[in-house]
């Protein structure tokens, strides 16, 4: 092929051959540096993209005439003056070809080839298409309002599916995407209130997390796996048990380390006595279903140290005493 031919009948076919010398620039090298503008600005005027192919290898016709017209560099005509580029137009015939190509939902290969059909650029077509109508706008989603966010705040540390269900069930319908942007906007605590992970307790009792998992190992603090996994993050571990292990092994517990805001406010809430507040199985299987209610029947005897069958007797009779006592 002859480039400098093509360069003579117009840019236009140049860049939709696209020509490159030598390999194309790809990752970091791809960036521009000040001695390729410096080569771009003096090359381009004089010769326009043919001549700085040759003096730019590794770059495209189609990069090279792109950061000519960020630079503002232009080609002198035949008479030579600077002639501005002329814009994309469009006629009765390129409409129809679009408007054929648009009658179902095109795909990106389909509107590629409606672009070589025309003879013009892909983002063109696409930007046509749209001002003729034949794209479906898109609508942004109606504004949040205090009922929603009240919800989401409230159970922030909740799976985004577990709240779509939630939101759904109170007539909103909002994307999981959209449930955790609004959570990081609003700077939500997404942290379950009543328990941790290992890696977690280890921060604010100023431990390693392998120490946690020696105490956990050594029995003096309860705690479950969520899953089969030897990831010490899989520890769930309530701060019931934690103020439990308090009170049981303050010889271990180095209060310099503990995060005293954190541990004040633990043994606050949790009671001086954690004894006092033992609950049974079927009490921790109801508070951890009705804190959880994304968790299936396996989960919860997993976390409760039960059964899945004990675990549906539980739920099960809880739900005939709620009918119960509403009728």
């Amino acid at each position: 092929m002859n480039i400098a031919a093509r360069e003579v009948s117009g840019v236009r076919e140049l860049l939709d051959h696209n020509p490159v010398v030598g390999a194309r620039r790809a990752g970091a090298k791809r960036f521009w540096t000040g001695r390729e503008e410096k080569l771009l600005r003096a090359t381009y005027p004089g010769g326009g993209v043919t001549a700085c192919l040759a003096a730019l290898p590794g770059r495209t016709a189609s990069s090279i005439y792109q950061r000519a017209a960020v630079l503002g560099l232009r080609v002198p005509g035949a008479n030579g003056k600077v002639n501005e580029r002329l814009a994309w137009t469009s006629s009765e015939a390129i409409d129809a070809i679009i408007r054929r190509a648009y009658q179902k939902l095109p795909s990106k290969n389909d509107v590629q080839r409606c672009a070589a059909t025309c003879g013009r650029p892909r983002w063109w077509v696409s930007k046509r298409a749209a001002k003729l109508g034949l794209v479906t706008p898109r609508f942004k989603q109606a504004p949040w309002c205090e009922a929603e966010l009240d919800l989401i705040g409230d159970n922030a540390h909740k799976a985004p599916a577990t709240l779509r269900r939630m939101l759904k069930a109170k007539g909103f319908d909002r994307t999981e995407t959209a449930i955790i942007v609004r959570l990081k906007r609003l700077g939500a605590d997404r942290t379950d209130p009543h328990h941790l992970n290992a890696n977690q307790l280890a921060g604010v009792m100023g431990v390693d997390r392998k120490t946690v998992a020696a105490w956990i190992a050594k029995g003096w603090l309860r705690a479950v796996r969520r899953e089969a996994t030897t990831t010490d993050d899989f520890w769930w571990i309530h701060r019931r048990d934690v103020a439990r292990f308090v009170i049981d092994n303050v010889a271990v517990v180095d209060i310099r380390k503990v995060d005293k805001f954190w541990f004040v406010d633990l043994l606050a809430h949790e009671g001086a006595s954690p004894y006092a507040k033992s609950e049974s199985k079927r009490d921790r299987i109801l508070s951890l279903a009705a804190a959880r209610p994304d968790l299936n029947r396996a989960q919860l005897a997993a976390m409760t140290e039960s059964t899945p069958s004990a675990v549906s007797v539980v739920l099960s009779n809880a739900k005939h005493n709620s009918k119960q006592v509403a009728l």
